[in-house]
């Protein structure tokens, strides 16, 4: 009897040397919450789901993606509609053709409002202009980047629809000793700032 008692201690405690027994203790197979770094993929074209011949009514979907920042974030989208399961299911991302052609033709959009000049190209915004560069930060909500230009004559305040994306709208206006511009994105994005001689490049991935 002692010796059955002794045997049942020995497996209690070896069952309870863990917070949950009845789950791998490699860390590495847990879901990650977030990344440092945001890996960079081909774009999504198409891509094809065959649901099982079972498969009657499609409740949700649920999509995870990754962050500028490298964070990982969930959706759930309900759906609970009737499916026929000898049909794949198609996901793409929707491109609008005359949107597409319309981007196409204001890659060339510039704005010019006398002393900075705004050229767009590709991913890429330079700022063309006498004046020295002061500084530059980002703000959210709307992203926007602003960069401030020693300037002392005063002047009123320009602004502009580029409607080139990533880059919506440009700003200038006059603070006493130096010019602010600010450049409105369309969305979140990882930008980068740089001095030339003449002016700045903005650059937004």
């Amino acid at each position: 009897m002692n010796k059955s008692l002794y045997i049942a201690l020995i497996l209690a405690s070896t069952a309870f040397s863990r917070d949950n027994p009845f789950f791998s203790t490699d860390e590495s197979a847990a879901t990650p919450l977030s990344s440092n770094t945001v890996i960079h993929k081909p774009p999504l074209s198409s891509m094809t789901y065959s649901f099982p011949d079972q498969a009657r009514v499609l409740k949700e979907a649920t999509f995870t993606f990754q962050n500028v920042d490298g964070s990982f974030e969930t959706r759930k989208l309900e759906i609970d509609q009737s499916i026929d399961w000898r049909h794949p299911l198609v996901l793409s991302q929707y491109t609008n053709q005359k949107a597409t052609s319309s981007s196409a033709i204001n890659r060339s959009s510039h704005a010019d409002n006398g002393f900075i000049q705004f050229v767009h190209t590709g991913n890429k915004i330079s700022l063309l202009t006498k004046d020295p560069v002061l500084r530059s930060f980002s703000l959210g909500d709307p992203s926007s980047i602003i960069i401030d230009f020693v300037h002392s004559t005063t002047f009123n305040a320009y602004e502009k629809d580029l409607s080139a994306s990533p880059y919506a709208n440009v700003k200038v206006t006059y603070h006493g000793k130096f010019a602010r511009a600010v450049i409105t994105l369309d969305g979140k994005y990882t930008c980068t700032v740089s001095k030339t001689a003449q002016g700045a490049n903005v650059t937004c991935k």
